[in-house]
């Protein structure tokens, strides 16, 4: 979605009896006059809810009120919150977080549970409380619903880990996150690799690409993506395209690794940095073609899919 009435038609086919909305976040700016509008957007999904229907709103997100405001205007009858905030329904208790995957206590509707996360990140933990509640919702058995989030993988571009093999001897880990790219979620990406397991003499790197639809916004958002780079404490840097100029600008000189203004130049510059050891995020929209320095760097390190957390060995 990055219209206002996209929504609309599409969830009247549908006719869900629970309906989620994750997040309202400043994406797809240049289509919106604000924050505000895209809430609205979203909150289009309550017009097709079946009656008697419930829907699953994030507590923690600046937006709630406003969504819990249309949802009661349109005559939705329950309305669950999910969250860390104390006052959710399904209320995130505890997470232990890890290079890949998650351990997380929660409350969900009444009910306590313990469950593994097959991903990493504490936004991927908020995001299955709402999963846990839909599921509750629809009259799943809570605890068969928890144990199956174990298996749950990232999809395309979206977080898939790969080994690599460098040359000379031993692996670096490859992070897939080259679908698309938001401000929140690329915050969310660097946690991720900041918390990433590497080798003895391993860094941990992002290669990141335009975040585009932002409007006016666009190159104050991507300069600011510095602060999550020093709190992840990301080692190294390679920024691709216009807008992440502007991230590169603000980068101190040791945390630079490199930059270009497209994708298939930029390869090079970090194949040539790889070491084993290294773990390597790559995220950016998906018209910045970031994939394309996925499948070069694959082609380049031929390896295998990454099934644990183990440290990467040097």
């Amino acid at each position: 979605m990055n219209h206002a009435g996209e929504i609309e038609p599409l969830v009247k086919m549908v006719r869900p009896q629970v309906a989620i909305i994750t997040t309202v976040e400043p994406v797809h700016l240049e289509f919106f006059a604000g924050i505000e509008a895209i809430a609205d957007a979203k909150a289009e999904i309550f017009e097709g809810l079946e009656p008697g229907g419930a829907v699953v709103l994030n507590r923690d997100n600046s937006q709630f009120v406003r969504l819990q405001r249309r949802a009661r205007k349109l005559g939705v009858s329950r309305i669950v919150s999910f969250g860390a905030n104390k006052k959710s329904d399904a209320r995130l208790i505890d997470v232990s977080l890890h290079a890949a995957c998650s351990a997380v206590h929660a409350d969900i509707l009444g009910q306590e549970v313990t469950y593994k996360l097959g991903m990493p990140g504490r936004h991927m933990a908020i995001n299955s409380l709402a999963v846990l509640a839909a599921a509750s919702l629809a009259g799943a058995d809570l605890a068969l619903a928890s144990l199956s989030l174990s298996q749950i993988e990232p999809a395309a571009g979206r977080g898939v880990r790969r080994t690599l093999e460098v040359a000379g001897g031993g692996e670096a880990t490859l992070i897939d996150e080259s679908y698309n790219a938001n401000p929140a979620s690329m915050a969310a990406a660097l946690s991720v690799l900041g918390a990433a397991a590497v080798g003895p003499h391993g860094r941990r790197i992002a290669v990141l690409g335009d975040m585009l639809e932002l409007g006016p916004t666009g190159p104050e958002l991507h300069g600011g993506l510095n602060e999550a780079i020093k709190v992840d404490q990301i080692d190294l840097v390679y920024c691709c395209g216009p807008l992440m100029r502007n991230l590169w600008d603000a980068l101190s000189t040791g945390k630079r690794g490199g930059y270009s203004d497209g994708a298939a130049n930029l390869e090079p510059l970090v194949a040539a940095a790889i070491r084993a050891g290294d773990a390597i995020m790559i995220k950016g929209s998906l018209g910045s073609k970031m994939k394309t320095i996925v499948n070069a760097l694959e082609k380049r390190f031929p390896g295998k899919a990454a099934l644990d957390e183990a440290a990467v060995q040097g």
